[in-house]
């Protein structure tokens, strides 16, 4: 259980990571546009945080996809 919650965990952080850079976000901006902290976005990315399904819809909001693209496997694989 616990090596599959660190698996989200990362997937999350690394999806989250790529879609800010594609809408060519900076931690700022995306922590601006959610009304979050930009150390609390830095903490997030690096799998130090632990969001809430709240800061979760914020950022999918900002980053304008559907909340289930911050989840999706075939991210983190790509890089491989």
């Amino acid at each position: 259980m616990r090596r599959d919650y660190d698996q989200i965990r990362k997937q999350l952080a690394y999806n989250i990571r790529v879609l800010r850079g594609q809408k060519g976000l900076s931690q700022e901006a995306l922590a601006f546009g959610a009304e979050l902290d930009r150390t609390y976005i830095s903490q997030v990315e690096r799998c130090v945080g632990n969001p809430s399904l709240l800061v979760l819809c914020k950022i999918a909001a900002v980053l304008n996809v559907d909340i289930n693209e911050l989840f999706v496997e075939a991210t983190l694989d790509a890089r491989q």
